[in-house]
C-alpha cells in the first residue's frame, strides 16, 4: 500500500511542504504504535490527505477511509483507493472500530472503543452532549495554520480559477472574522482589494488588515452589501445571513458571492446559482483545496491525536489535544517548512 501511494504521489509534492507528516511517517514507520487498531479516518479525500494515511499505515493501522456526501472529495483519490485494497466506506457500525477521526461529525451515532477526533468547529457543535471521548483538533493553534492561511489562500486560487484574476482595488465584504474570515481577509488584501470584515468586535481576537465592521451596526452593514464587488461568508454558523433585508439586498443585486463556510449562511431563499460554487466552500473547485504546506501539521496533529485517546483511555467529554504534541509539529513547520514567512506576517 505504501508503495503504491509513493507511485500515486509520484513526486508531486517536495520535502518542505509536509514536514510534520514526513516527521510523524518516520517515527511511526520505527515505532508501529497502531498495530492492529481499527481506525476510521473521514478526513476530506484529496491528494494531499494521501500522506496522512501513509503515516498511519505505516504505523500498523488497519485503517478504513470514510467519505460522504455532505463532505467534498476527489473521485480519482477515491478510486485509487479501492485499487490499493484500502477500504472506503460510507457508512459503518457501532463499536466497529478504535478510533473514529470524524470531519463535520459524520460518524456522531457510532461509538468506537476510545473515541472520536474531530477536525472541524463545525462538527464541534455536532458533538456537544456527546458521552464518548472526543479530542478537538479545531481548538489548536495549528488548526487556523490550516483554516486562516490554507483557506484564505484557497480563496484568492478559487477566484482566479473562475477567472477573477485581478481583485486590486475591488471592495470584497468578508462576514465572519474567525479562523477562515480572517484568512481571507489576509490574503485579499495582500492582493489590493479593499477588504471590510464584518463581525461582532468583542469576538474578534486578531485581524491582519482590512477593516473590522461591527455587524450590530446595521445601516453600515447593509450599505457594504449594496456596494461590494463580493461578498465573502464565513461565519460557520448555518442561516446566519438569513436576513430578509439581506437577502432582498442579495437577490437584486449583481455582488459575486462566495461561501467559505461548510454551512449554508444564506438559507433557501437564495439560490445555490447564485453563489459561486453552488454554495460549497470555494476552495473546493479546486483539484487542491488546501496546499499542503498549509494542512500538513493538521493532518498530522489529527492522526496524533487518534494515538492520543488509545494511549490515554479519556473520559467522556469534549477536550484540546496534547499542547506537547501541537508545540513539536509547529515548531518542525517553523524550522523545516516553507511557510514561516507567513505565519509571522499573519501574527499566528
Amino acid at each position: 500500500m505504501l508503495k503504491q501511494i509513493s507511485d500515486f504521489l509520484q513526486e508531486r509534492y517536495r520535502l518542505c511542504e509536509y514536514p510534520a507528516l514526513a516527521y510523524q511517517f518516520r517515527k511511526w514507520n520505527a515505532e508501529k504504535p497502531l498495530t492492529g487498531k481499527k481506525l476510521l479516518d473521514g478526513t476530506p479525500v484529496f491528494t494531499n490527505t494521501l500522506l496522512k494515511y501513509a503515516a498511519l499505515i505505516a504505523a500498523g493501522a488497519d485503517l478504513s477511509v470514510g467519505y460522504s456526501s455532505n463532505i467534498p472529495y476527489d473521485p480519482e483519490v477515491l478510486r485509487f483507493l479501492e485499487k490499493t485494497g484500502i477500504p472506503c466506506r460510507t457508512q459503518c457500525k457501532t463499536g466497529e472500530f478504535d478510533v473514529i477521526m470524524d470531519c463535520n461529525g459524520v460518524y456522531r451515532d457510532k461509538k468506537p472503543k476510545y473515541g472520536f477526533v474531530e477536525l472541524t468547529r463545525s462538527g464541534a457543535y455536532r458533538f456537544e452532549g456527546i458521552h464518548e471521548p472526543v479530542i478537538m483538533v479545531d481548538d489548536s493553534r495549528i488548526k487556523a495554520i490550516e483554516t486562516c492561511l490554507g483557506t484564505g489562500e484557497g480563496f484568492l486560487r478559487g477566484m482566479k480559477h473562475l477567472g477573477y484574476q485581478d481583485i486590486s482595488g475591488k471592495k470584497i465584504v468578508v462576514f465572519g472574522c474567525g479562523k477562515v474570515g480572517r484568512g481571507v481577509v489576509f490574503y485579499a488584501g495582500r492582493a489590493g482589494a479593499e477588504v471590510y470584515a464584518v463581525d461582532d468586535p468583542a469576538m474578534v481576537i486578531n485581524h491582519v488588515g482590512g477593516t473590522l465592521v461591527s455587524r450590530f451596526d446595521r445601516e453600515k452593514v447593509l450599505e457594504l452589501l449594496k456596494n461590494a464587488w463580493c461578498i465573502v461568508t464565513a461565519t460557520g454558523k448555518a442561516l446566519s445571513l438569513a436576513d430578509p433585508e439581506f437577502i432582498k439586498i442579495i437577490n437584486n443585486g449583481n455582488q459575486i458571492i462566495v461561501n467559505m463556510s461548510v454551512e449554508d449562511e444564506w438559507g433557501s431563499a437564495i439560490s445555490p446559482e447564485r453563489v459561486l460554487n453552488r454554495k460549497q466552500p470555494l476552495n473546493f473547485i479546486l483539484p487542491e483545496p488546501t496546499l499542503l504546506r498549509y494542512i500538513d501539521p493538521t493532518l498530522a496533529l489529527h492522526s496524533h491525536a487518534a494515538l492520543e485517546l488509545i494511549q490515554s483511555e479519556y473520559l467522556p467529554g469534549i477536550r484540546k489535544a496534547s499542547l506537547a504534541v501541537e508545540q513539536e509539529y509547529w515548531d518542525i513547520v517553523e524550522k523545516n517548512g516553507m511557510i514561516a514567512g507567513e505565519l509571522s506576517a499573519a501574527g499566528l
